[in-house]
């Protein structure tokens, strides 16, 4: 699968190797999440995105939509699919597209060519675009929130977004079957385990709870959304525990 890690931080710090918070690019025409990673796209490889699968409106994932939207004026001759959960798309509406905060671009330039467009995602509703099947599935978090099973013709890309261990997201990677590589996040690390429960955020303790629920282990683990303040001590904490070692700490 033709993956590109744009962001995977959990926030902003200043340091080159922060890569910016979440979004990823499948092929050429389609972002999962639109998080500040999407600002190392140039302006032609903007306008080849077609579509925009979100997982929840908090602002690290969603930061660099607007100015993305905005580059395409004159240059795309369809609207921009984000694809989304009803609850999701409302708060756009509501809080950022609503000509105070940015221009409704479901209006502009015109009613009848606008460049964006809102689709809504039912978990469990599989749907298709270009060469891959996805499927949205219901994780855990502070917000309304969907991860997304993305299959090609040669793996099985499992991302679960922002999210706590819950034996429902343990129960959805289940039911997902065979996992190729599954991206989970992990905000902080287990001595902050009363924030991370608090905010419904995971620690390296429970994303090992939730691997020991699973059926068929993931052949890859890509930790993500690591939050810079604990980026030190997490990665410490993943390189001396030999449970830890097969994971992979993006970027």
């Amino acid at each position: 699968m033709d993956i590109d890690i744009l962001g995977c931080s959990g926030g902003v710090s200043g340091n080159p190797r922060n890569t910016g918070t979440t979004c990823f690019r499948l092929g050429e025409h389609i972002l999962l999440d639109a998080g500040s990673g999407l600002s190392k796209l140039d302006l032609g490889e903007q306008r080849k995105i077609t579509d925009v699968l979100l997982s929840h409106a908090h602002m690290d994932h969603i930061s660099d939509l607007p100015g993305f939207l905005a580059n395409l004026f004159d240059h795309i001759q369809a609207p921009v699919r984000v694809h989304a959960l009803n609850e999701t798309i409302e708060v756009l509406k509501d809080c950022i597209f609503n000509y105070q905060i940015w221009p409704d671009f479901t209006q502009v330039p015109s009613p009848e060519k606008p460049l964006l467009e809102f689709v809504v995602v039912e978990p469990w509703q599989s749907f298709k675009l270009y060469n891959y099947d996805i499927t949205p599935f219901f994780v855990e978090h502070s917000v309304p929130t969907t991860g997304y099973a993305i299959k090609d013709a040669h793996s099985h890309l499992v991302f679960s977004a922002d999210t706590t261990y819950s034996q429902a997201l343990s129960d959805s990677l289940n039911r997902l079957g065979h996992i190729d590589t599954l991206i989970v996040e992990c905000a902080f690390p287990d001595s902050k385990l009363d924030i991370a429960q608090t905010s419904k955020h995971m620690t390296p303790s429970l994303i090992q709870m939730m691997l020991d629920d699973l059926e068929e282990q993931p052949k890859k683990i890509w930790i993500t959304h690591i939050k810079p303040a604990y980026e030190k001590q997490l990665r410490h904490d993943l390189r001396s525990k030999g449970e830890f070692h097969h994971w992979r700490v993006l970027p």
